[in-house]
């Protein structure tokens, strides 16, 4: 059963994002229209399948190693129908990116169905979790947002009206500038409380009122760069190209550390 509601899920952000790349090309509203609706249908499947594991595992159970990109996946629909509520029709063309991104992560998820140790089932542990995987969402929203941003402007200053983004995009330079800035500091805020929430488990539950090993220090020097990214942007009013390079290195430094530093099993 889990694994048909897995599959589904993935099949329906597969066809919501071939729809949405057709209407990226043809604008026509009801390709925007189903793609949104296959996105919504993929989202409300994940929702499902979190529900009937959570109440299978009587715990928040896509907490475990195995089932975090699935996990980031659904906060990464969120996220996507935050800014679509938020900013109305401006930012549906978003969904040919974030649809494929949800594709991806799925996928690594259908072949895992896991428990883990008690010590790893408690409400600091799950809270740690979740925030860390919010702050890995929002700082993949304002990567790619700042991306599109630098090639955008770069085509609009070389006056190239008929290049994909200008042409295929609605969104205005402005508003790609004000949602990097949000994300970015829901991403610092996030990552704030993820290691406060890491800390009082680690205190609890080991002993330790910090853990020294390598996640945990990375986490850090992505908690320092993003307070370091709102400090030009805020401070140094610096919102132009230079911050969404920085925001494009801050994604890339989450990359790194998602994927290839692993935190030690204890």
């Amino acid at each position: 059963m889990l694994k048909i509601i897995l599959v589904a899920s993935l099949m329906s952000y597969f066809l919501s994002s071939l729809v949405f790349w057709m209407y990226i090309f043809t604008k026509k509203k009801i390709g925007e229209r189903v793609g949104f609706s296959f996105f919504g249908i993929g989202f409300l499947l994940q929702l499902l399948y979190i529900g009937i594991r959570d109440i299978q595992e009587k715990s928040f159970a896509v907490a475990t190693a195995k089932e975090l990109p699935f996990f980031l996946a659904f906060l990464l629909a969120v996220v996507f129908y935050g800014l679509s509520l938020k900013y109305k029709k401006q930012l549906r063309d978003f969904g040919s990116i974030f649809a494929p991104i949800n594709v991806f992560l799925i996928a690594m998820t259908l072949p895992n169905v896991g428990t883990d140790q008690q010590l790893y089932k408690n409400f600091w542990f799950y809270a740690h979790v979740i925030l860390s995987m919010m702050a890995y969402a929002f700082i993949i929203a304002a990567a790619v947002v700042a991306f599109v941003y630098i090639l955008t402007e770069r085509d609009l200053k070389k006056k190239k009206l008929d290049s994909f983004l200008v042409s295929k995009f609605s969104s205005s330079l402005v508003l790609l500038q004000d949602i990097e800035y949000k994300s970015n500091v829901l991403a610092f805020i996030t990552l704030s409380l993820a290691l406060i929430a890491s800390s009082v488990w680690s205190s609890v539950y080991l002993g330790k009122h910090w853990i020294w090993d390598l996640k945990q220090l990375a986490l850090s020097f992505l908690w320092i760069y993003y307070g370091f990214i709102i400090h030009i942007m805020v401070i140094k009013h610096e919102k132009g190209k230079k911050a969404s390079y920085l925001t494009v290195l801050g994604g890339f430094f989450a990359f790194i550390i998602y994927w290839f530093v692993k935190h030690p099993i204890y």
